[in-house]
């Protein structure tokens, strides 16, 4: 009975004492609602400090890239003209490089089987105002280069969208000035490592870069291209001032089918002093084959072109017709040449691609056209060719965007004007690296 009694008065009296105890002290230890609101505030501001902090150290390193903040942009804009060191200044700095390996029969141009650094290209754009741009090309080493020496490539001033500054239609009207790619056709836009599927190009291979002035812009689906330049190799002056023009008109049919119609003329080039046109064609320059007596020649040249493309690969389908002439009072050494090319690429996996490319060129009555034969003995020399075939065959893996190994097999046959035959066996390999 007394062990009852015990147990009635500590439930009675120690319990809830021991339990109101507990509580008091767990309650002394647990912060109030003042504390909670304290360490919100301090957090807060913590906050707010590291979020300035990283938005200062953000704004430090566009600034030190070239890249205006817009965080900091709260002035009006002006007539695009930056202040002295003002961030709107931007410098881009890239390149692109073809490190090739190439192999052929004793008739072509590698018949020690040489390694060589091909199309080593370093490109500078500077934006100088809003809309107006400076791009600079500079090759290190060129695959077409006669010499050892440093060459000039493209160098520009671009003013875009002047039709949309004096309130006309936006991208219709665009101005290049300077030393340009000449625009004629699609195949030299893709000519360096990295766009170019094979390491050759097709037998007609029309390119060049030469000093002057270009139109171009584009309304909707068509679009333009005119330039008004030297016409001769040379850079430095002009020796004669019929000058050289081009028009290239391009419509997009679909969303996957480009078409494009090109024309040309060198202008006439004084053959003394600037032998050579600023136009390549047929892997060589057009130049003087009449007498000593010729004091000029020119040619003219017209182009159409169709690319489809999907998603993993495309067709590319171009021909056209040239004419090259001079003024021998000896003979008439007119000349009429007509060539296509087709060209199939198609993704096979992530990587791996596969490339084919046939190509044809015929010349009424021969011209030193050398391909990829020996310069020295089909250009260069008394040889001219008659008709001209090519297929190239190869691929490439393409580890990332930047960097594609690439194979080339090239077969080539020529018929002379002699009548004999020369066929050019090519194999090459190319690491093309972009940076």
């Amino acid at each position: 009975m007394s062990f009852l009694f015990l147990f009635r008065d500590f439930r009675r009296v120690v319990l809830p004492a021991v339990l109101l105890a507990a509580l008091t002290k767990l309650s002394a230890a647990m912060p109030s609602l003042q504390d909670f609101e304290a360490q919100n505030r301090e957090l807060r501001v913590q906050l707010q400090t590291q979020q300035q902090q990283l938005n200062e150290l953000r704004i430090q390193m566009n600034r030190l890239a070239g890249i205006q903040d817009s965080m900091t942009s709260n002035q009006p804009e002006s007539d695009g003209s930056p202040a002295r060191g003002s961030s709107d200044r931007k410098i881009v700095v890239s390149g692109e490089v073809g490190l090739s390996f190439h192999a052929s029969s004793k008739e072509g141009r590698y018949p020690n089987e040489e390694f060589r650094v091909d199309d080593a290209n370093v490109y500078i754009e500077a934006t100088v105002a809003k809309n107006t741009y400076v791009f600079t090309e500079l090759h290190l080493a060129k695959h077409e280069s006669l010499d050892e020496a440093f060459h000039l490539g493209e160098f520009y001033v671009d003013l875009e969208d002047l039709s949309g500054a004096f309130g006309g239609p936006s991208r219709l009207v665009n101005l290049r000035f300077g030393r340009i790619n000449i625009p004629f056709g699609e195949e030299y836009q893709r000519r360096d490592p990295l766009a170019n599927p094979l390491i050759t190009h097709s037998l007609s291979d029309v390119w060049g870069t030469d000093e002057g002035i270009q139109l171009y812009g584009e309304s909707g689906r068509a679009s333009y291209a005119f330039a008004v330049q030297n016409g001769g190799s040379k850079t430095m002056r002009d020796y004669h001032s019929d000058k050289s023009m081009t028009l290239r008109l391009g419509y997009d049919a679909t969303a996957k089918l480009r078409l494009s119609l090109s024309g040309m003329r060198t202008g006439k080039l004084a053959s003394a002093t600037e032998p050579l046109s600023e136009v390549w064609f047929g892997n060589v320059v057009f130049r003087n084959i009449g007498s000593p007596l010729s004091s000029t020649h020119e040619a003219e040249l017209a182009e159409m072109n169709a690319t489809y493309t999907w998603s993993t690969g495309h067709f590319w389908a171009a021909g056209g017709r040239a004419r090259y002439r001079d003024n021998d009072p000896l003979a008439d050494n007119t000349r009429r040449f007509d060539y296509f090319q087709l060209e199939a690429v198609q993704s096979l996996t992530r990587h791996l691609y596969a490339a084919v490319r046939f190509s044809r060129l015929q010349v009424d009555r021969g011209y030193p056209i050398a391909g990829i034969g020996d310069l020295n003995k089909y250009f260069l020399g008394a040889l001219e060719s008659k008709e001209l075939q090519r297929i190239s065959l190869g691929g490439g893996y393409r580890i990332n965007p930047s960097v594609v190994l690439k194979f080339d097999y090239t077969l080539e046959n020529a018929t002379l004007t002699t009548g004999a035959d020369r066929d050019v066996h090519q194999v090459s390999f190319q690491t093309a690296l972009g940076f």
